[in-house]
């Protein structure tokens, strides 16, 4: 199955996360954590960017997950910039929060 730029977007849409690292909101932080390792390691090919890290189960009845992440300020712009044109509002109005908060940084 060929995966797109769009799937890419949409996933990150229901299972991603956009917010600080910090106080002053200086380090923007995104990162998508899912128990289906392909998925996120596909995720991970497409945007070409971040790290993933294996987080062990919390619960015995729990499964592993696999998280991918970026900090790096470039990367999250480009990211933004990439899936706005597919995020429904509640995410795009996030997003473009983010953006207008690191063009004053």
């Amino acid at each position: 199955m060929h995966r797109s730029l769009e799937w890419a977007a949409g996933l990150f849409e229901g299972e991603g996360c956009m917010t600080w690292r910090d106080k002053e909101h200086k380090r923007p932080y995104l990162k998508l954590t899912m128990t289906d390792f392909d998925v996120v390691q596909k995720f991970a090919e497409i945007v070409n960017c971040g790290s993933l890290t294996s987080v062990d189960k919390k619960k015995s009845n729990w499964k592993d997950q696999l998280l991918w992440r970026t900090t790096n300020q470039k990367d999250v712009v480009r990211i933004l910039n990439a899936f706005l044109p597919y995020f429904g509002n509640r995410r795009a109005y996030k997003a473009l929060n983010i953006l207008d908060s690191l063009e004053l940084v």
